[in-house]
């Protein structure tokens, strides 16, 4: 009977589970059952509860600082409701054609933007625009920064905000092979790169001088023999065709795993002289010359994880490019481990100058990351903020699906008084705190791919986690068992754990492990934990590290496990993350 009791507990509680998963995403959703859509805004509090959201199957398109923004039916609004979900009703009759997210920072951008058709504020310096008809994005006003709302819920990729904490102390010591890699990135190869692209007088999506700009990339990544470099065409607006560049360094260890350095190429002035005169030195060949400076300097070293290297197109038409590009790995499944996406790295309005690092929620890693490495390789102080609103630069289609990305830049607000002008120059950047940046950038990078040393074993390929707890009337002992593959040139292993991905890793055990299999113990029930595998060689060399393993435990046993005094593993998230 007790087991009984046990089969049909475990058997609930995966109802449950599958119940509360996300749905399908529902691109352009029509109107169903519930009538027809609107949409609308779910003020963030501290309280507001996404895994009801998750369970309601809300249809949520946009993240931000202060609120989501979701198309919902009267159905849906009805559950928010009785689920005590407060909300607002943007407009009664979505889906559009097209929303776009606006910038309204500046004096007077509202106005104008009400002026050209319809524009409610969600927040601070944030409105929703649309037209009754037409091209939403045609009728934005010149300088005004805009976004499309994502095509699909971004709900499955949402998570509640960890307690507030201080960046992650900068670690002192230095990695010799990283900084032999960081050191190759010059400040005479950047300002050649900016000046060959500042050189074409404008590079304004639509021109044949962009596209011109995008073949001088791609023969500049074709030179340094990576393993793919090629054109990625998408449409945008009304009917324009550009090119994103894409080059390849495939990792020797984890090749399907990928981590991402971007920037896009295109540039834009006043709406007079965009089409013959836009020089953007800073905004933002400075990006894309940092790209080809990470490239040129990775590209002779092997490397544990493959690097894409990618140029983007039409970002100042509303992000086209990035936004093809992200929702096309997403729709293929692939495993982008973390985006480095820099735009406009080479003005300083003050000396020393930072650089602003942009995360949201699960980003944060990186951005502590990046401090590190900037201080260790730049070297260049960064600034860290956290707000999901910063989505006018080709790191947020990444967010919307779900990738982990950030934004560097040189000062948010911005303060170049040359951003979007004919005066956009070389001259004008400083090229000491540009050439700090892009190191420290390369120097991210190069950590996160991981070269591969002559000599020291091969990183551990798998890493699999289980939580068991055994419950009696006396006690209640509970571990995380590890297991991994044998390794043919490893002597023992070493496991690191942490609970904050990517950050702070502590060895647990105390001499290195024989075998393929370990318990820690030190894990406590409700925790959140993060494990990776080293490789020791017969010389007591260490390997680099295996992909990270997150596991969240379950917070509590069942009562009907519990009294029969069985072990059990509570259904989480397992293996490779």
């Amino acid at each position: 009977m007790k087991r009984t009791k046990v089969c049909l507990a475990l058997i609930l509680a995966s109802i449950v589970l599958l119940s509360a998963r996300p749905g399908p995403a529902r691109p352009d959703r029509p109107a169903g059952r519930g009538g027809a859509l609107a949409l609308v805004r779910i003020p963030k509090t501290a309280t507001l509860p996404l895994g009801t959201l998750v369970r309601l199957g809300i249809d949520v398109r946009q993240d931000l600082a202060t609120c989501l923004l979701a198309l919902a039916d009267r159905d849906d609004m009805t559950m928010l409701r009785r689920s005590g979900i407060r909300f607002s009703v943007l407009d009664r009759n979505a889906p559009r054609p097209e929303y776009l997210l606006v910038e309204t920072g500046l004096p007077g951008a509202l106005d104008s933007l009400r002026a050209a058709g319809r524009a409610v504020a969600v927040e601070a310096g944030t409105a929703v625009f649309w037209t009754e008809r037409g091209s939403a994005a045609a009728e934005v006003p010149a300088g005004l920064p805009s976004k499309v709302l994502p095509a699909r819920s971004v709900l499955p990729y949402l998570r509640s905000r960890p307690a507030a904490a201080a960046a992650a102390p900068v670690a002192a010591v230095q990695d010799p092979l990283v900084e032999s890699i960081v050191s190759l990135v010059s400040s005479s190869s950047l300002a050649a790169d900016v000046q060959t692209l500042q050189d074409l007088q404008t590079r304004y999506a639509s021109t044949t001088n962009c596209e011109s700009a995008g073949d001088s990339l791609y023969a500049s990544f074709s030179a340094l023999g990576l393993d793919d470099v090629h054109f990625e065409s998408f449409t945008f607006s009304s009917g324009y065709t550009s090119r994103n560049v894409v080059a390849e360094k495939t990792g020797e260890s984890f090749p399907g795993d990928f981590y991402i350095i971007c920037a896009h190429y295109d540039s834009t002035s006043p709406s007079a002289t965009r089409q013959t005169l836009a020089p953007g030195a800073d905004d933002n060949a400075s990006g894309a010359a940092a790209v080809l400076g990470a490239a040129r300097a990775l590209a002779g070293y092997p490397l544990d994880y493959s690097v894409r290297f990618v140029a983007f197109s039409a970002e100042e038409w509303g992000l086209w490019g990035s936004r093809a590009y992200a929702d096309a790995a997403r729709a293929r499944g692939e495993r982008i481990l973390g985006v480095i996406n820099l735009d406009m790295i080479a003005y300083a309005n003050a000396v020393p100058e930072d650089l602003q690092i942009i995360v949201n929620d699960s980003s944060a890693w990186l951005a502590d990351l990046f401090a590190i490495a900037g201080a260790q390789y730049g070297v260049v102080t960064t600034a860290r903020m956290i707000d999901p609103s910063i989505i006018y630069s080709d790191h947020s289609p990444f967010w919307d699906n779900g990738y982990p990305a950030l934004l560097a830049i040189e000062d948010y607000p911005l303060n170049n008084p040359y951003y979007h002008q004919t005066t956009d120059t070389l001259d004008r950047l400083n090229l000491d705190f540009f050439t700090a940046a892009a190191r420290g950038a390369t120097g991210l990078l190069a950590g996160l791919a991981q070269p591969i040393r002559d000599g020291y074993p091969a990183a551990p390929a798998r890493l699999t986690a289980a939580w068991e707890t055994y419950r009696s009337l006396f006690n209640t002992l509970a571990a995380v068992n590890l297991e991994w593959d044998a390794q043919a040139d490893a002597a023992g292993y070493n496991v690191y754990r942490t609970t904050t991905s990517h950050l702070g890793y502590v060895k647990v055990n105390d001499e290195p492990i024989v075998g393929t299999s370990f318990s820690d113990t030190g894990a406590v029930s409700g925790g959140e934990y993060y494990y990776v595998l080293t490789a020791v060689g017969p010389t007591g060399l260490e390997s680099n590290r295996s992909r990270e393993n997150a596991w969240r435990s379950a917070a509590a046993v069942p009562a009907a496990a519990a009294s029969s005094g069985r072990t059990i593993r509570p259904a989480g998230p397992r293996g490779i993350r």
